[in-house]
């Protein structure tokens, strides 16, 4: 019984302190997807503002 309400309380615990997931637009996955892509960092900076724009 000790053992079960050990658990419940950790659950509730972890459960509480989760953020709000990020919403992932393809522009983002498409940014992390290249991030260790040789490129140009001005392609690289795009990228990244693509993804940053499309979250608004």
């Amino acid at each position: 019984m000790k053992y079960l309400a050990l658990c419940v309380l950790v659950f509730t615990g972890c459960a509480s302190n989760q953020s709000q997931p990020v919403r992932e637009t393809s522009e983002c996955m498409n940014y992390r997807g290249m991030m260790t892509a040789p490129m140009a960092p001005d392609a690289m900076e795009r990228l990244k503002q693509k993804c940053e724009d499309s979250r608004k």
